[in-house]
């Protein structure tokens, strides 16, 4: 019996206890959340998002702005658009609100809902519609102290013209720029502190070569200025070098004899073949002509419209080179000649003094097996003929043949070749040039 009645009271007594510790679990518990909801009723009962946050008539709030970029999604030269991501980070003080976090339990909450007062941010270069920065589904959160933290992120489409002067080593400076709307610098300051790039994901296209930000008193504008460097090494090998090489060709049409009858169709390839290519390259080629046009948009049509210069060089050349015989050649074209063959021999006595520093002695055999010294060469056009005994050379060179239309033909091929050559040499080095000092400058 006793054994019974002390089983009966442990049973009691452990029942007992485990209700107990379920009703204190249940009044913590309660006393865990109810601070939170009577913490949101407190900071929201009453208030006026429309009203300044401030206690005294004249106190000013001061918005930190900063910027991160995230993502360059595209940038239409043309069009003068360029798309990129990125989120706000936006901080100020409400002085009406704060709370006790011994006595509530946590220092800062957060809400979806436009619960207390926040700035209006617009965007000052939109590409289309107005961009306002309001009205988002982003998390804000409230601290006991009263600062506010905001965070709205988008995609932003913002005006951006370019300069393609340069292209394709081109650089174009963007900025993101936002308006303070509806208060003045004695109510709200806004105030720029960063641009950031920590989470930056790198374009294909453009490189992200420096980021600032200015700001602007009147209107309160914050400014996010990026600068981008196109990377030019898809455009150097599939535009630049094939049009080059294929320029490089032109001169050569000159070295094919005349008698083979492929001069004038060999030129015509290459001027359809530059032709082509620039056409099916036209696409890559931003169409864009102010401030003023890409420097290769010139040099390409320069290269096309000298390749159909060189068209009519190569008849030129071939309609004298195939004259009849039968015509007399004009004192005029015998002096071409001549002058042409003392430029290309004086070349040659040129190069050959740079190969000897001593002075060259050349021997003439005239038949008689005498030998003449030749230290300096002096022409006299009147008579067209070099004096002394020291212009054997030469004078062998004017008065070897009778000068024909075919010897004509040579010379202008001479002439027409070396123009080429140096137009080839001049445009594309001008340019390669230009395009090294821009680099330069911009490292």
């Amino acid at each position: 019996m006793f054994s019974n009645s002390c089983s009966i009271i442990l049973t009691l007594t452990c029942f007992l206890l485990v209700h107990a510790e379920e009703d204190t679990a249940d009044k913590e518990k309660d006393i865990t959340y109810k601070p939170l909801r009577e913490l949101y009723q407190q900071v929201t009962t009453g208030r006026n998002r429309e009203v300044l946050p401030i206690n005294v008539v004249g106190e000013q709030v001061i918005i930190y702005f900063y910027f991160h970029l995230t993502y360059i999604q595209e940038y239409d030269e043309v069009a003068g658009k360029l798309s990129l991501n990125g989120y706000f980070g936006i901080q100020w003080f409400d002085k009406t609100v704060s709370w006790d976090p011994a006595e509530y339990g946590v220092t800062s909450i957060t809400f979806n809902d436009e619960l207390f007062w926040k700035p209006t941010f617009s965007m000052s270069n939109p590409y289309g519609a107005l961009q306002i920065l309001y009205k988002d589904d982003s998390v804000k959160r409230a601290h006991s102290t009263g600062q506010m933290d905001w965070f709205p992120s988008d995609s932003f489409d913002i005006t951006c013209q370019a300069d393609v002067s340069d292209y394709p080593f081109d650089t174009q400076t963007c900025t993101l720029a936002f308006v303070l709307s509806g208060y003045d610098d004695k109510e709200v300051v806004l105030w720029p502190t960063a641009f950031l790039t920590d989470w930056y994901v790198p374009h294909k296209t453009w490189d992200l070569v420096e980021t600032n930000m200015t700001r602007t008193t009147f209107p309160q504008v914050a400014n996010f200025h990026m600068k981008l460097k196109r990377k030019p090494l898809f455009f150097v090998f599939n535009l630049i070098l094939p049009i080059v090489l294929m320029c490089l060709l032109n001169p050569f049409v000159f070295f094919l004899p005349a008698e083979s009858g492929e001069r004038v169709g060999f030129s015509i390839t290459v001027l359809l073949a530059i032709a082509v290519f620039l056409t099916i390259s036209a696409s890559s080629l931003p169409a864009i002509s102010e401030p003023r046009l890409p420097l290769i948009s010139i040099l390409l049509f320069a290269d096309v419209a000298f390749s159909g210069v060189i068209v009519i060089f190569v008849i030129i050349s071939l309609r004298f080179y195939l004259r009849s015989e039968n015509i007399p050649v004009p004192y005029l074209w015998k002096g071409f000649v001549k002058i042409c063959r003392v430029l290309k021999c004086s070349c040659r006595c040129t190069k050959r003094e740079r190969d000897d520093d001593k002075v060259n002695e050349y021997t003439y055999d005239n038949g008689d097996n005498l030998s003449f010294s030749i230290s300096k060469i002096k022409l006299y056009s009147s008579e067209n003929q070099y004096r002394g005994t020291d212009s054997v050379e030469i004078n062998s060179i004017l008065s070897k043949d009778e000068i024909s239309w075919k010897n004509v033909g040579e010379e202008l091929d001479f002439v027409f070749g070396t123009i080429s050559a140096l137009y080839m040499v001049t445009a594309h080095v001008l340019y390669i040039l230009d395009a090294v000092i821009d680099l330069s400058i911009l490292t």
